[in-house]
């Protein structure tokens, strides 16, 4: 029977890697094995060269199939790792972001508040003021009680301020899991409730706030989407509201669909497939088709849906949001086998040095390959449950996934891992892990591992004064 598993088939090569003559899996030429040895694990691996290859290509391709303007904003949710945010920078992407940290992280990158548009639900008073202290190109309003506060600020500040509306059309992308729709009505508190009626007295606020400058309009429906004609149809379901800012002479010279571009080979499960697997253990099947997630594609549908709303003679300019399908790809994870745990009822465990309680908790709801390092051609032998050095049964990379016989020591790279794995790993007991680069004939260090001391370094009040140990000593393997 033909396997019919699209994972079963990924080799190397999707992501730019080969394997060398020893029969491991390399990056740049340097064996994953060696780099593990170097620098430890758990290691993020970056693929510097493909990554700024992904972020030009992404920019041109919209720029060049879009009739009118479009602008890049990389969303530093995404990947926040300083060495990977300046690589995107120089391929000319914008900033994206949500938080003080984040403004504050753009303008040690070099952001000029110009470059930089911000999201999110919660804006605190004094972000938005630090927002406008910035001059930032435009603050996207996700709630009518942001836009009151955000016009007080204004009024007290005597300044004013550029503004998108974010709009939730309540559309759910055909088999997204409750947790990555964030355009869901019922499922998300994400911007104005537009079947509530929200945008209509929005834009009546707006009458009487001379100081906030409506800019356009904003939406983000998911995360992972895996087929582009999601945005069509998403922004033909716009067209009555787009008829009512038209009628209530708004002019809409910007218009951002965010960001969720899928990647063509990690999946983010739908809900039915998260609850079999939670529920039974049972890893979802698909094959998809590459050249869904092509930028060409998602540029044609975006385009084609943002024809639908205007003529050539308005086209607003086009913001796009993109950060999975642009860092995804282009990192890995290495982790250390610590040891092989097989019991007589045939269950087998692979205990290694990372879990979802401490760098892959994006596991918990996508589907990533995974090769053995240290043979990649090894063969199948059988299913495996990978988990974590956590002290508790949910420290799960994934259960029952098919794997070679693997020994102790040995190391396994986790693929697409550029994508949420480093924005939510968590300190658990553990340091938290380095990432490097490789590019150009050469690795280095982009972030140090956390030693001891960094980990104790907010502390206040240490009752125990201790000698300073090396970093070295704190590499694991």
């Amino acid at each position: 029977m033909k396997n019919n598993n699209y994972i079963d088939e990924m080799s190397p090569d999707l992501w730019g890697l080969n394997i060398n003559s020893g029969g491991e899996l390399s990056i740049g030429n340097f064996s994953t094995v060696a780099l593990a040895e170097r620098y430890g694990t758990p290691l993020h691996v970056v693929n510097s060269a493909r990554l700024r290859k992904t972020a030009y290509d992404f920019k041109e391709i919209f720029s060049n199939l879009y009739p009118g303007k479009t602008t890049v904003h990389y969303a530093f949710k995404c990947n926040p790792v300083p060495g990977v945010l300046q690589i995107v920078r120089k391929e000319g992407l914008n900033a994206e972001i949500m938080s003080d940290f984040e403004l504050f992280l753009a303008g040690q990158i070099g952001f000029t508040g110009n470059e930089i548009i911000v999201n999110g639900p919660y804006k605190t008073a004094n972000f938005l003021r630090n927002c406008i202290h910035k001059k930032v190109r435009l603050i996207i309003v996700d709630s009518l009680t942001e836009l009151d506060l955000l016009n007080k600020i204004c009024e007290t500040e005597g300044t004013t301020t550029n503004i998108l509306l974010r709009l939730n059309p309540d559309y759910i992308p055909k088999g997204m899991n409750q947790g990555s729709s964030t355009a869901s009505r019922k499922g998300s508190p994400l911007g104005l409730d537009i079947c509530g009626g929200e945008l209509e007295v929005a834009l009546d606020k707006l009458k009487e706030y001379h100081r906030l400058n409506f800019q356009g309009l904003h939406f983000h429906i998911g995360s992972g989407i895996s087929n582009p004609e999601d945005y069509t149809k998403v922004l033909v379901c716009c067209k009555p509201y787009i008829h009512k800012l038209k009628k209530a002479c708004c002019v809409i010279n910007v218009f951002d669909v965010g960001g969720g571009f899928g990647t063509p080979n990690s999946k983010e499960m739908s809900s039915m497939e998260m609850l079999t697997y939670q529920a039974f253990g049972r890893l979802p099947r698909w094959r998809n088709k590459t050249e869904n997630f092509s930028p060409k594609v998602f540029a044609k549908a975006v385009t084609a849906g943002m024809e639908r709303l205007f003529s050539v003679n308005e086209m607003p300019e086009l913001i796009l949001e993109p950060g999975r399908c642009i860092t995804s790809p282009n990192q890995l994870l290495l982790l250390s086998v610590h040891q092989v745990k097989r019991r007589n009822n045939g269950k087998t465990w692979l205990i290694t040095d990372g879990g979802i309680g401490t760098v892959t908790m994006p596991t918990f709801y996508e589907f990533h390959k995974i090769f053995l390092c240290n043979e990649v051609n090894r063969k199948n032998s059988g299913r495996v449950t990978i988990s974590g050095p956590g002290c508790f049964a949910a420290d799960i990379v994934y259960r029952n996934i098919k794997m070679p016989v693997v020994k102790s020591g040995e190391i396994i790279a986790i693929m697409d891992s550029g994508a949420y794995f480093t924005s939510w790993e968590s300190s658990f007991g553990h340091p938290l892990p380095a990432v490097i680069e490789v590019s150009e004939g050469q690795h280095q260090l982009l972030r140090h591992r956390e030693s001891y001391h960094d980990k104790i370094s907010r502390d206040v009040k240490i009752l125990t004064t201790v000698k300073q140990t090396p970093e070295s000593s704190l590499v694991s393997h």
